[in-house]
């Protein structure tokens, strides 16, 4: 005998019966208040959510946002905006919006009282995406970030170099990201930079028994050898200057050389070359050179380290990877013809906005464990 088709409750039916009516009534409950929040919502300015207006009407009502229950109802309002599925395609500004108009229509919430709760939400979010991106957003900003990003402002993935998932660790705005690729860009255009590596200090001793063999071939190619020899010598003498000695554990100061992230580092690597050891002495065009090869050096870095660490999840790989060195696993990647992953804007972005202090206790820790992997420079 067959099975009966299991029927559903009446308290089931009724459920979705009513959950599929409020859908269908909600888009008009929002449009019924839209004009009056949304007009509420624009005329906001940044110096109503930082408070650097001086009228005191306005700092009596930033202060009513110190207290604990106004607090509480900001972090309700931050946890629904997060959670709400109807926000997962839309901006901060939008769910907002929404979410007010919704209230409104439940409880006939004063407009003065909700445009105080939403600058309480703008500066909430204002402070912690500062701290996130190294930079405060303007108003406008705030009001482009996606509802998406609270999530991770409330439920934080502390994020890791070398991880494939350090991008959904970060949070900034999408103004921040697009001016953060434009600085790549920059950087990496190196406009004006030498072509290849040198040093304005002088040229590297080369040991007796490397340069030996170079003077059985004609001279044309000994001195193309010889000065690839040089230039090699210099480009491994830049990145244990970088890695090993200036960031190690024994001299690196956190505190004389902080960055909100590894971009901000490379910025003002860029405008205070002087104050780096191995930028010092250099010409502007071997600074830019440099700087662009350092950049590309640590997105290389974050890749392999990512793709290591994604090939370790796999089955093929998980056992056997086990208790074996990076470099051990990236040549058996390497044998087995495992893709890299792709420089895509999301993983460049990702390694560039990783924090800074993060990226010098992972480098620290790979060297601590011998386990550090400089690749080698791409080929052009």
């Amino acid at each position: 005998m067959s099975p009966q088709p299991r029927s559903s409750s009446p308290d089931e039916e009724s459920y979705s019966t009513m959950d599929f009516i409020a859908e269908a009534r909600r888009p008009l409950l929002v449009e019924r208040h839209r004009k009056l929040i949304d007009e509420m919502e624009s005329s906001l300015s940044d110096s109503l959510i930082t408070g650097s207006d001086e009228n005191p009407r306005l700092q009596a009502m930033l202060k009513d946002l110190e207290a604990d229950s106004e607090k509480a109802r900001l972090a309700r309002t931050l946890k629904a905006l997060a959670e709400d599925a109807h926000y997962k395609d839309t901006t901060l500004r939008n769910a907002l919006v929404e979410q007010l108009c919704l209230w409104r229509e439940e409880g006939n919430v004063e407009v003065a009282a909700l445009q105080l709760h939403v600058i309480g939400i703008y500066r909430s979010v204002r402070t912690s995406v500062a701290e996130r991106q190294g930079a405060p957003p303007s108003l406008a900003d705030l009001r482009e970030l996606p509802a998406t990003m609270l999530g991770r402002l409330l439920n934080a993935i502390p994020p890791a170099f070398g991880s494939p998932t350090l991008n959904e660790a970060l949070i900034y705005t999408p103004a921040f990201a697009d001016r953060s690729m434009r600085t790549i860009r920059r950087i990496r255009k190196a406009e004006n930079a030498d072509s290849a590596w040198a040093d304005a200090n002088g040229e590297p001793s080369i040991p007796r028994e490397i340069e030996e063999p170079l003077d059985a071939l004609p001279e044309v190619e000994r001195k193309a050898a010889r000065q690839l020899l040089v230039r090699d010598r210099i480009r491994s003498s830049f990145y244990r200057e970088v890695f090993l000695k200036y960031l190690s554990r024994d001299e690196f100061d956190i505190s004389h050389d902080d960055h909100p992230t590894i971009l901000h580092w490379l910025e003002a690597i860029e405008s205070t070359g002087h104050l780096y050891p191995f930028m010092q002495g250099q010409t502007a065009g071997q600074k830019s050179f440099r700087l662009q090869h350092l950049m590309q050096k640590v997105l290389q870095l974050h890749e392999i380290y990512a793709r290591v660490a994604l090939a370790s999840q796999h089955p093929t790989y998980r056992e056997h990877f086990k208790d074996k060195t990076t470099r051990v696993r990236l040549a058996e990647l390497s044998k087995d013809h495992y893709p890299p992953l792709g420089m895509t804007p999301e993983l460049t972005l990702a390694a560039m906005l990783c924090p800074f202090r993060i990226f010098v206790d992972w480098v620290q820790a790979r060297v601590a464990e011998h386990d550090f992997v400089l690749p080698p420079d791409p080929k052009r």
